[in-house]
């Protein structure tokens, strides 16, 4: 038997992080728009074109950080969010909302928003809504000396909204109607 070495891993990249979860949300709002229920679009991030060989772009750069993944209107008022898909089973690192995100949902939320973010925990199989408001007090938190720097699964319970199967793949606004509109879900 030979020695079992550990290999040695360089910075983790989240380029690619979330794709799945993004492309359910992205067929839930189709889903959502053919019922014209609500317009919700994914928003690009802005990229300069460096280099280009005919059609194809062979190199790019970010030009500045978007803002979050999506925005639209719902019920006569807009919504903006940020969607996280995370393997680990107990929490979300708050490292992982950037602060142009965070800003720009309070932002959002300041003038009249529905601001949140989506969380997806791949292990468990559970998807949470946490609205802004919730958010900000654990991003205060975190900024305090000694304080926590991530959002347990256990605080996405008691503080978040679960979002649950329903009528498109994530049903988010189910839990929009209950929050922000006092419907039952």
């Amino acid at each position: 038997m030979g020695v079992r070495t550990r290999k040695k891993v360089g910075p983790v990249n989240y380029a690619n992080r979330g794709m799945i979860f993004e492309s359910q949300i992205d067929l839930s709002n189709e889903m959502y728009e053919a019922q014209d229920r609500a317009v919700i679009n994914k928003r690009p991030t802005p990229v300069k074109v460096l280099e280009r060989k005919g059609q194809y772009i062979t190199l790019a750069v970010f030009e500045k950080p978007s803002t979050v993944d999506y925005d639209g209107i719902y019920r006569d008022r807009r919504i903006d969010f940020e969607a996280k898909e995370v393997s680990d089973l107990m929490r979300l690192d708050l490292s992982r909302i950037e602060d142009h995100q965070y800003d720009h949902l309070e932002k959002s939320h300041r003038h009249g928003s529905i601001a949140f973010i989506l969380v997806s925990f791949t292990r468990n199989r559970k998807m949470y809504l946490l609205p802004f408001v919730a958010l900000r007090v654990f991003k205060q938190a975190s900024e305090l000396p000694g304080g926590r720097k991530s959002i347990s699964i256990d605080d996405f319970e008691i503080e978040g909204y679960e979002i649950r199967n329903g009528r498109v793949p994530v049903d988010y606004l189910k839990v929009v109607d209950k929050v922000w509109f006092s419907e039952t879900v």
